[in-house]
């Protein structure tokens, strides 16, 4: 399960980043993750920064083994969320992709197994 940090500028509404975390949980399942059916590992924090310098940053830890295309299609799906949400030009938006391995991703205090998609 990918753990996704989204930074948004300081004042963005609360309903907007309500509907940014809902936004991101669904594009996971859809392009990212689609054997996932329950997905909580993302959250949208307020940041002291301005749209288009620097901001809004997009930060996915996973494990190895998503191909190109997947992130593509998330950052493509991001992208559009945040022009909606925010105003923000997709060319502004910086996704970073961090893989380690399945041995450092824990949860309740079990290592996860290497991911591999859901038709294998």
């Amino acid at each position: 399960m990918p753990v996704i940090r989204i930074e948004v500028p300081e004042g963005t509404p609360q309903e907007s980043k309500k509907r940014i975390r809902e936004g991101v949980k669904q594009a996971v399942i859809d392009t990212l993750a689609p054997k996932e059916v329950k997905y909580d590992y993302v959250g949208v924090r307020e940041v002291f920064g301005i749209l288009g310098d620097g901001l809004p940053l997009v930060t996915v830890d996973l494990r190895p083994g998503r191909d190109a295309g997947r992130k593509k299609a998330l950052t493509d799906a991001i992208a559009t969320l945040l022009q909606k949400e925010l105003n923000s030009e997709p060319t502004d938006l910086y996704v970073l992709f961090r893989e380690n391995p399945a041995e450092n991703h824990y949860t309740g205090g079990v290592p996860l197994p290497d991911w591999v998609p859901a038709d294998q």
